[in-house]
């Protein structure tokens, strides 16, 4: 099995001014995409209107994922898969909170003040026997808690199966070397682990939020991968699509086999 996987934070329309408005960068969002053909791209922050202005553009690929305040108007933690490679077989949404199951919840010691979430799809593989399974995430922004927390709660959630392989990309708001990620990259049940695909770069190479700079400047977006899975490249792109940089956030790209 070949698979390409993508994570984009496509920032939410603010709206910003000039280049970096959402009406200029989605035409580009779709060329990066058209470009590299991922299977399956995690995204974060989109609102209805943007992924709705996606999918017009990129008419290979279908999306799943609610919204975080669990009433369709919030930023979403969608997930984009190409129908002709990948068939959505299960979907869902879980928040990160004491109480997972509830749309839009909060748990006040848990120190942040918007809700998070994580959405997650198997998909059938086409002319594959094994299906993969990615959650995709943004963690909180404020709250160092709050990202602890909800990075075990994830981990919690990932139980490796024989026919199932496992792929996790997000915005996590933590540097590699902070305790939530090397809580997702802890031994999971049947000594299955999750592994950064950026792990093997220099820092510096790592960087992917650049605040619209050019020049990252804080290594919080990555793509892990099941142990079982062999990475053959992964990539943060800094080019400028069309002109423009995507996002506030550069996209990650990988490749597996």
């Amino acid at each position: 099995m070949q698979l390409t996987v993508a994570t984009l934070n496509l920032r939410y329309d603010k709206p910003d001014s000039g280049d970096r408005n959402w009406q200029v960068r989605r035409a580009a969002i779709a060329s990066f995409f058209t470009h590299y053909a991922p299977d399956v791209i995690g995204t974060q922050e989109g609102e209805a209107h943007q992924l709705l202005d996606l999918h017009r553009l990129l008419p290979d690929y279908q999306s799943v994922g609610g919204d975080r305040a669990g009433t369709g108007t919030g930023e979403h933690c969608a997930i984009f898969y190409r129908t002709q490679r990948l068939q959505c077989l299960e979907t869902g949404d879980f928040y990160l909170s004491d109480t997972p199951e509830i749309p839009g919840s909060i748990s006040p010691d848990w120190g942040n003040y918007q809700p998070r979430m994580t959405t997650w799809a198997t998909f059938a593989v086409a002319n594959e026997a094994k299906k993969i399974t990615l959650l995709n995430t943004h963690l909180d922004y404020d709250s160092a808690r709050a990202r602890e927390l909800g990075a075990k709660l994830i981990r919690d959630r990932i139980f490796p199966s024989i026919d199932s392989l496992f792929f996790l990309t997000g915005d996590f708001n933590a540097a590699p070397d902070t305790v939530p990620r090397q809580t997702l990259a802890s031994s999971l049940s049947q000594g299955v682990q999750l592994h950064d695909a950026l792990a093997g770069m220099e820092l510096d190479e790592q960087m992917t939020f650049h605040d619209f700079t050019s020049t990252g400047f804080d290594a919080v977006d990555t793509i892990y991968c099941d142990s079982r899975v062999s990475l053959r490249e992964a990539k943060v792109d800094a080019a400028h699509w069309q002109g423009v940089l995507l996002s506030d956030h550069f996209p990650v790209v990988a490749w597996f086999s």
